[in-house]
């Protein structure tokens, strides 16, 4: 801790143990909340999942960091589940363990609002493990974990259920009420209003399994409730493009390479005291929704298809010093792009380094844009570091959705533009913000980890036949001999043929935006010569 910054005075802050069903009608009274610098919930149904493992089985979980403050009349959300809570003068903030208390809390909770298939945790009691939906549908044998807390709610499930059960499921039914109702978590409550031990606090906590970033600290200390600049409002104005919610992080690094320097620099003082952190803000959100447009443009409708957020600062740097490049330039910049994401952005051996010389390249010293280098000389020298060869063999071994290069396969069968069972065309990035990751569906049925079978195919669909019309199948990269492969039963060498198909269809794309062998040429403007004046 730096030597002028207080410790925290042990006097009133305390180690507590709170059990769970506490921790619930702390909730729901309205003594716990979350701050609103607080990241967004970010765990996915697997992290909820393995958190009541952990609890079930004794493991610990980490130790809640809570601030006592004053707090007004809200409403709080912990997920799913909404609370109208009054002010009061002894709120527990929460700190550290926003991700694991909102977990617990909409899981456990009666749920009052939309259901999110995240905190709709089961436990199947015949295999002894969490679960979560199938298809909408709980599995046989699984009694929901906010059916277990209290004891009445319990033997009413079971009663209820009773025909379906098996004796032995009663016992373990009965032992998993009783240890998440046992399970004891501990927690540190900090006292004060210090804004530099605030400082400390938030730069030297982790969250379980997934720690503080840059992001939310910078939130922390540029942010409040009336103040509309922060990463966080950055990423909810950018959210009308259709694009989906780029990671604030990346908003961070946006800012301070637009501001130009090191983008990994420290943020605790940034800005002067004549300066206005929302107004920079406001730049970073136009920056970016160019950036993201001009995505678009290249076929990435949707984050989910982003095969890398690595250029995003870069872009934003670049569109805040040249808002409107010409043609022969952004076609640069999508060879720089489609470069990196294939060959990777640089010869560092690491994304932080590479996007230190990435950014430099564009805006290389902080608040000094007139040293900036020029459109052409910009993009030279982000070009230069990149390898220009052609894409020749995709390397998909399982196809995951979160796979750099199952994304650029994504982006080929999005500009294919998908349509729907009865002929419709798709508008994927309205699909993708609407259904997220299950817009990536399965022609077929039980290979979701052949390229073959994957597709933009909702699961609400019909699984393909072979039978629809050529256009529909074209349109998902089915061949004539795939389709007659399917109507034949010979689900095999469907995938075989789609799956061969499918990356020539990608490596055509692909390559067709290295623009492999093409010199880096400037604007042919800049190479024209003014006439000298002609004496009258």
């Amino acid at each position: 801790m730096n030597a002028s910054t207080p410790p925290l005075d042990r006097s009133t802050s305390s180690s507590v143990t709170y059990d769970i069903p506490r921790l619930l009608t702390l909730a729901s009274a309205g003594k716990l909340r979350v701050p609103r610098f607080q990241r967004s919930f970010v765990w996915d149904a697997s992290d909820v999942r393995r958190l009541f493992d952990s609890i079930y089985r004794g493991f610990p979980i980490g130790t809640l960091l809570l601030w006592r403050q004053d707090v007004p009349a809200q409403a709080v959300t912990f997920g799913s589940v909404e609370f109208n809570a009054p002010a009061t003068t002894d709120a527990l903030m929460v700190v550290d363990g926003q991700q694991r208390l909102t977990a617990l809390v909409a899981s456990l909770s009666p749920r009052n609002g939309p259901m999110d298939e995240r905190f709709e945790v089961f436990f199947d009691l015949s295999r002894g493990r969490f679960v979560g939906l199938n298809r909408g549908m709980p599995p046989p044998r699984s009694i929901p974990v906010r059916e277990t807390l209290e004891s009445r709610n319990l033997l009413s499930w079971l009663r209820e259920h009773g025909e379906d059960l098996e004796d032995s499921d009663l016992e373990v039914a009965d032992a998993l009420g009783g240890a998440l109702r046992d399970y004891r978590v501990p927690a540190y409550i900090v006292e004060g209003n210090d804004e530099r031990l605030l400082r400390e606090v938030f730069d030297r906590v982790n969250s379980a399994g997934k720690p503080i970033t840059r992001a939310q600290v910078f939130h922390a200390l540029f942010a409040n409730e009336s103040e509309p600049g922060s990463p966080a409002t950055v990423v909810a104005e950018l959210r009308r493009i259709g694009f989906g919610e780029i990671p604030e992080n990346r908003v961070v690094q946006s800012l301070l390479a637009m501001r130009g320097g090191d983008v990994q620099r420290d943020i605790h003082d940034e800005f002067s005291e004549d300066e206005d952190p929302a107004d920079w803000y406001e730049q970073t959100e136009r920056a970016l929704d160019k950036s993201l447009r001009f995505l678009q443009g290249e076929g990435i409708v949707h984050q989910l298809l982003l095969p890398s957020s690595f250029p995003l600062p870069v872009l934003a740097a670049f569109f805040h010093l040249h808002s409107d490049p010409e043609p022969s330039i952004e076609r640069l910049i999508s060879r720089w792009l489609w470069r990196g994401w294939v060959h990777g952005f640089g010869r560092e051996g690491g994304q932080t380094p590479a996007l230190r010389r990435a950014v430099r390249s564009v805006n290389p010293r902080k608040k000094r844009p007139e040293e900036a280098p020029g459109e052409f000389a910009a993009l030279k020298a982000l070009l230069e570091p990149v390898r220009d060869q052609e894409l020749t063999d995709l390397g998909i071994g399982n196809f995951r959705t979160d796979n750099a290069n199952a994304r650029l396969v994504l982006v080929a069968l999005a500009a294919l533009k998908p349509l729907s069972p009865t002929g419709e065309s798709l508008d994927l990035g309205d699909v993708l913000g609407r259904f997220g990751a299950d817009a990536i569906g399965d022609l077929v049925p039980k290979h979701r980890s052949r390229i073959g079978a994957r597709g933009f195919w909702l699961r609400e669909w019909p699984d393909l036949t072979g039978h629809e019309d050529s256009a529909i199948l074209a349109s998902h990269a089915v061949s004539p001999i795939a389709a007659a492969a399917l109507r034949a039963g010979d689900i095999e060498a469907f995938l075989a043929e789609r799956a061969k198909h499918v990356e020539a269809v990608t490596l055509n794309m692909v390559n067709s935006k290295l623009a492999t062998g093409m010199r880096v040429r400037p604007p042919l403007n800049s190479l024209l010569v003014p006439d000298p004046e002609v004496a009258s």
